[in-house]
């Protein structure tokens, strides 16, 4: 299907299951429920908002400056990293938080008005002979795991994805409780995770071309791995903590985001256009199901092992996800693809 009218759909989707909460809290009938039911539909929107977006920059850019164009969006959501919450924040204190997530909304309706004034016309793949759920999802993960290229990359980030979501149950508890930072100060540590990102957004494609796509993958995920263990060398010392995860926040982030940026654009040249989308689900599920699980993993581990030797496990885990690119030498490019049909 066209993308363009997915993605304008799932914007104007988003708007108006947000807008049910702030119309709610105006007549006072605000329950649990219809909150539950806001996230869930928001969250599938996203989803397919972020498929159609994967395909659609492909029919935008062409192959060829796929680098340039995923490292110019990575480097626009490093800059929401940075202000996003802050801002956020000051619109619940100022306006109230129905108000604030109001203005959430008007932003997914301004996003659907730019995605509309897109006047390039989109090439979409013919169809195969079967549209069934059950052979799509076949399809997927067929084409994700017969190229070598491909199967190493699903793995490597599949690896990645679980051993990071350790952070999700550990990081807040552990800079809180075990280094004594205050709130504060742990807001200002994450925001800095931004500025990485930013950074490796501009260097993602330098360093591509400098290194080639396979050394690039490697060195960043070792690279991430090495800054990772200054999580759990920080000191119990609030200000010298605070320096150790500031580092592993930008440096740890910057190489992060240029692995992101180097695998999304390999998968996206060496994939044939009608394999995309399929490939970019089985992506979606493999790390939407890898994150609560690599969480509960990471709590069960830091319960029984403590919180200092779990986030040893966590950064010896990122470097090991470089073992399935270091061992599929010979299927992962060491020079750019030659994008297909171009």
């Amino acid at each position: 299907h066209r993308r363009r009218p997915l993605m304008i759909g799932a914007d104007l989707v988003r708007a108006i299951a947000l807008l049910s909460i702030p119309a709610a809290a105006f007549a006072g009938r605000v329950t649990l429920p219809l909150l539950y039911a806001a996230a869930a539909i928001t969250g599938i929107a996203t989803v397919l908002y972020h498929l159609a977006d994967h395909v659609f920059i492909t029919a935008l850019v062409g192959r060829r400056r796929l680098l340039d164009a995923n490292g110019k969006r990575e480097a626009v959501d490093a800059i929401a990293e940075i202000s996003g919450p802050a801002l956020g924040g000051a619109l619940v204190t100022w306006l109230t938080a129905p108000i604030a997530i109001a203005a959430d909304a008007v932003t997914f309706v301004v996003s659907a008005l730019l995605i509309g004034s897109i006047r390039k016309r989109e090439t979409v793949a013919p169809a195969p002979a079967s549209t069934s759920f059950g052979d799509d999802v076949r399809t997927g993960i067929r084409v994700v795991w017969r190229d070598a290229a491909i199967r190493a990359l699903f793995l490597a980030t599949a690896t990645l994805s679980f051993c990071m979501s350790f952070m999700a149950s550990l990081y807040t508890l552990f800079a809180l409780s075990h280094l004594g930072l205050s709130p504060a100060q742990l807001g200002v540590t994450i925001g800095c995770g931004g500025l990485g990102g930013l950074a490796g957004a501009a260097l993602a494609a330098p360093a591509a071309v400098r290194w080639g796509p396979r050394r690039t993958l490697i060195g960043a995920l070792l690279v991430g791995a090495m800054v990772q263990v200054l999580v759990p060398l920080a000191p119990a010392i609030p200000r010298i903590a605070m320096t150790f995860l500031i580092a592993t926040q930008i440096i740890g982030d910057g190489a992060l985001t240029v692995y992101l940026i180097n695998e999304t654009t390999l998968r996206q040249r060496l994939l044939p256009p009608e394999a995309l989308g399929r490939a970019a689900a089985t992506w979606q599920v493999a790390t939407g199901l890898l994150t609560p699980a690599g969480a509960l993993v990471g709590a069960a581990l830091a319960e029984t092992i403590g919180m200092r030797p779990t986030l040893w496990a966590l950064a010896i885990g990122i470097a090991l996800a470089a073992l399935w690119l270091v061992a599929a030498r010979g299927a992962v490019p060491s020079t750019a693809p030659v994008p297909r049909g171009l």
